[in-house]
């Protein structure tokens, strides 16, 4: 058989670093995860959640979950999981950034987003007349100095007579109860909140949706956020367990076949014209430590320096390169100017840093005995007082101290960067 060469465009998005997985053809593994998230639209009254590391897969899920709202279940039937019931609801995805301030900062978003309930506000009367009588410092505060929403209409164009709402939380709660009176959709509204964990102040977020599931039916949150569990997403502990109880997908590390089979379908997608030796391909997984987006990410560079070179197996020598171009040129930025602040100018701390994360456990942890014997033979005598260096915020506080002599990194995916990362060249010896 023939194989033919990929474009260029094909080649530079068969790895696909920069965005979720939303397609079914591309997305590997997570059989028991998309099963939970499946099931979880069926719970009444429960909200969603998913949580995990950063680069791990969490939006690719959520997407998932937004093909199952939608009654698109092409994955369960790839994965041969045997669900046949179609959802229908009304979807909406909000990826809050650090703008979102806190409660109230969110359901404005959410109201006025044309990507979310915007298009909504004036196309079903009862809505339409609640916002139009607003108050004007109500107004202000949902649409801006304008006191106008997405779709051009001012809140002085009707005078019909409303009782209207006092605050952002009731018009949010009007409005969504208005919607599902329409019965537009047989399920309700899901309102898949990503990057949570961005939220600056989440504090009564929880109390929130625990009356909005009493107040209102049909209408089920999914937040998405970097957390060990939900108390830690939400940073409320009162309402959490019951408003999520038995809905909480928390993801792990992807396992090596699960990393490999993420390798598989790229080459697929470049007609195998381009594949992966064994080693290199062991030394791919090894490296992503269950990180999705690592493979992601040195795949996509190991595909493109391929496709330049005309060099259609891509060995161990290969990856080690591609590393080494990915630090040099900053191929993400954010990992690498993190190293860059651990690091500062310093060999020593830099071989510290390594052995720290040449030494985790399966829990994560470092046990400063192995880590410390390590940076000896590395050269470095006083490991004790770097590690001291590197809780601190002046060197970034990547690493924290989980009880004596133990630590730890507060994320998984800048540990096996680090791992990943080839030593940087041209530092200063520490004296």
């Amino acid at each position: 058989m023939i194989t033919r060469r990929p474009t260029l465009y094909e080649t530079e998005n068969a790895f696909q670093p920069a965005r979720e997985i939303s397609d079914v053809d591309r997305f590997a593994g997570r059989a028991k995860p998309v099963g939970d998230a499946f099931l979880s639209l069926m719970a009444e009254g429960a909200n969603v959640a998913i949580v995990g590391n950063r680069g791990i897969g969490k939006t690719s899920l959520a997407r998932q979950l937004q093909n199952f709202g939608r009654g698109n279940n092409d994955l369960l039937t790839k994965l041969k999981l045997g669900y046949d019931h179609k959802f229908d609801y009304q979807v909406i995805y909000l990826a809050c950034g650090n703008e979102v301030r806190d409660r109230e900062d969110l359901l404005a978003r959410l109201l006025t987003s044309d990507a979310c309930l915007g298009p909504w506000l004036y196309d079903i009367p009862k809505t339409k007349k609640m916002i139009h009588s607003l108050t004007p410092k109500l107004a202000v505060r949902l649409f801006g100095l304008s006191g106008e929403a997405g779709t051009g209409h001012t809140i002085e164009e009707t005078r019909d007579a409303v009782t209207a709402p006092q605050s952002v939380e009731a018009v949010f709660e009007n409005v969504v109860r208005n919607l599902i009176d329409e019965n537009l959709t047989q399920d309700g509204i899901l309102i898949v909140v990503d990057e949570f964990d961005q939220i600056r102040n989440p504090s009564g977020i929880g109390p929130f949706l625990k009356a909005l599931a009493t107040n209102t039916r049909k209408v089920k949150f999914c937040i998405v956020g970097v957390a060990k569990d939900i108390q830690d997403l939400m940073q409320e502990h009162e309402s959490s367990d019951r408003l999520f109880a038995g809905t909480i997908i928390s993801l792990d590390p992807m396992s090596g076949n699960e990393l490999g089979e993420i390798i598989s379908i790229a080459e697929e997608k470049v007609y195998r014209y381009f594949t992966f030796s064994d080693s290199a391909r062991d030394r791919l997984i090894n490296l992503a430590q269950g990180h999705p987006y690592l493979v992601h990410l040195i795949g996509k560079f190991a595909f493109r320096a391929a496709y330049m070179n005309d060099q259609r197996l891509i060995d161990l020598d290969d990856i080690e390169m591609v590393l080494q171009s990915i630090a040099e040129n900053g191929s993400d930025p954010v990992l690498e100017g993190r190293y860059r602040t651990a690091v500062a100018s310093s060999t020593q701390r830099e071989s510290v840093l390594k052995a720290l994360a040449e030494n985790q456990d399966d829990k994560g942890e470092v046990w400063t005995t192995n880590a410390y014997k390590a940076a000896l033979e590395a050269g470095v005598d006083n490991s004790s007082q770097y590690v001291g260096q590197l809780v601190t915020d002046e060197f970034g506080a990547e690493i924290e101290r989980v009880r004596e002599r133990y630590y730890r990194f507060k994320d998984s995916l800048f540990a096996a960067y680090v791992e990943a990362r080839p030593a940087m060249r041209g530092l200063a010896r520490d004296s």
